[in-house]
């Protein structure tokens, strides 16, 4: 719980900047003007977001997938990954927030374009907050369950690949591990869905921001 804490005392202290830079007292005398720390916030924000779902998910996931054994790394995923969507989700819903102020894409004069973009973090946000909350609490709870079997048959200890192979060796014979592993399968799914959906939003998202760029 400290990583969302820590994520929460950030965004806390972006918003008093936003709002109040003066009181803060990190400007001195002559405080930029609002929108020029919104953009900031919103800098900071997206690309913490979009940098912790590379390295959390695609990076780290993989590495500890070849080189822990099967039960160490599910319980070292099991403290990562909720860490994890609770800083894009809280990161990514204070850059769409951000992006909404800066470009008013509710209003009639605002274009296709910054309208597509807030739908974009929005569901990004949304599909994290709900990872966080729906679909992996239950995938760690069956995970859970399935080490309890795996451990009982001896499985476990070992590599990932290895483990997987024993795995299949041992569910033609025990109906509890063929139960576990179709609820795991299942649970996961969904996980690794909304996952991939909210990093192809924030893909598109960077693609969104190159096009502004002038370089």
């Amino acid at each position: 719980m400290l990583l969302p804490l820590v994520a929460a005392v950030l965004l806390a202290a972006a918003a008093g900047i936003t709002f109040n830079p003066v009181a803060v007292g990190l400007f001195g005398g002559s405080p930029p003007p609002p929108t020029a720390v919104v953009k900031l916030a919103y800098l900071l924000c997206f690309a913490t977001s979009w940098g912790a779902t590379v390295w959390a998910v695609f990076i780290s996931g993989v590495i500890m997938f070849l080189n822990l054994p099967r039960h160490i790394m599910g319980s070292l995923r099991g403290k990562v990954f909720p860490a994890c969507f609770a800083l894009t989700a809280a990161c990514t819903a204070a850059s769409a927030a951000a992006f909404a102020w800066l470009h008013l894409p509710w209003q009639a004069a605002a274009s296709a374009a910054e309208r597509r973009q807030l739908v974009v973090l929005v569901a990004a946000a949304g599909l994290d907050l709900t990872n966080l909350l729906v679909f992996t609490p239950k995938t760690l709870e069956v995970v859970r369950v399935r080490h309890k079997v795996e451990r009982g048959l001896g499985i476990g200890g070992v590599g990932s690949f290895h483990g997987m192979r024993l795995n299949t060796r041992a569910a033609a014979t025990c109906a509890a591990l063929v139960e576990a592993n179709g609820r795991f399968r299942a649970a996961h799914a969904l996980s690794v869905l909304a996952t991939v959906a909210s990093a192809a939003g924030l893909a598109a998202h960077s693609c969104y921001l190159a096009g502004k760029l002038a370089l």
